[in-house]
């Protein structure tokens, strides 16, 4: 699943990190152009060519599940299995007069709601009493999204139909996706023969473990929706209001070098937060193959004691480093290796600043 951009543990609140999607099911895909300095080293030992008839196959299935996920109605029941724990979920998405709406609502402890359109997302957690807000997201639909061009795609992916399945009672096609380098994880999705919506989805780590999972148990399409089903069940004057706010950055005006970024990895987008009770903000550094995607987070902190951070939770990553003043944690779905060569590969580059 893919690709929400991944938060650190404590940035985390919905349970589920909603930014980087129940597991990365939302890569966020809003392509900057950028500096030659700025873009990652290619790739030399996948070079491109044209997708086979199998391939070409998988890329049609994908890419009527792109275009399903964000421009149907539907409703269902989603189960996640990650580390080792279950949740199910309840999942309405609305497209009316070609607004998307959504929203996701926990059916186990500890309870909360996501609520999404396209100004804002709000998770409201009522054990803490709290609800916390972040406008403009740079996010979509908690289901799977892909880039526009999925024929980028093949050049670090092997991309190919496999056998349908019945899922939650409906026949799904299966697509396998398989990295090309140590670098990513390998994938496998079931797509609805009907809808083209993702059924199931699978991420497969290096050594062929399922370590996380997502999977519909039950699938309305075009269901009647009362307005209470796309509105909170938790009154507004209930919980306390916490805002963050996200500023879009110019990637010229970045001062980090990265160096260790592997082939196929692109910078998305470079975004600020600034964060309730917090006085610095945090630089977020989106990166993405249209796949697998990796954040950066950085931190500026006189604090010369290092945060540490779990260096692996279930198939997420870690890596962090204090830089000068800047503590930098690099996260992502990807293997130990891919975070470790990006947190080794960034640096500052006002040497005025940090000898």
């Amino acid at each position: 699943m893919s690709n929400r951009p991944p938060a650190p543990p404590n940035l985390t609140r919905c349970g589920i990190d909603i930014s980087s999607g129940a597991a990365r099911f939302i890569p966020c895909l809003l392509s900057f152009v950028l500096t030659t300095a700025l873009l990652p080293r290619p790739c030399a030992a996948t070079p491109q060519t044209e997708p086979s008839q199998t391939e070409s196959e998988a890329l049609n299935w994908l890419s009527g599940m792109r275009q399903a996920a964000g421009q149907s109605s539907y409703k269902g029941i989603i189960a996640f299995s990650r580390n080792g724990q279950v949740e199910s979920f309840q999942l309405f998405h609305s497209v009316t007069a070609g607004i998307e709406r959504e929203r996701l609502v926990s059916m186990n402890s500890p309870l909360r709601e996501v609520m999404r359109n396209a100004e804002k997302v709000v998770c409201y957690y009522p054990d803490t009493k709290t609800a916390f807000v972040e406008n403009k997201p740079s996010r979509h639909s908690i289901l799977l999204d892909l880039p526009e061009d999925l024929s980028q795609l093949t050049r670090y992916y092997r991309i190919n139909p496999g056998n349908r399945e019945y899922i939650a009672q409906r026949q799904a096609q299966a697509i396998s996706m398989v990295p090309r380098d140590d670098y990513r994880y390998a994938r496998r999705i079931w797509l609805d023969v009907e809808s083209r919506l993702p059924l199931k989805s699978e991420l497969i780590d290096e050594s062929g473990n399922n370590v996380e999972q997502m999977i519909f148990t039950s699938l309305e399409l075009n269901p009647d929706m009362a307005a209470s089903d796309l509105e909170s069940s938790i009154p507004g004057n209930s919980v306390k209001w916490e805002f963050s706010q996200r500023e879009m950055l110019s990637p010229a005006s970045l001062n980090w070098s990265l160096e260790g970024v592997p082939g196929g990895f692109r910078m998305i987008s470079y975004t600020r937060l600034k964060r309730p009770g917090v006085e610095t903000p945090l630089d977020h550094i989106l990166l993405s193959d249209g796949l697998s995607s990796v954040s950066i987070y950085i931190d500026e902190s006189k604090d010369d004691v290092l945060k540490s951070h779990p260096r692996q939770l279930g198939a997420i990553h870690t890596a962090s480093r204090k830089i000068g003043h800047y503590q930098v944690t690099v996260m992502g779905e990807v293997p130990e290796r891919a975070v470790e060569v990006i947190a080794e590969g960034l640096h500052y580059q006002d040497t005025s600043r940090h000898d």
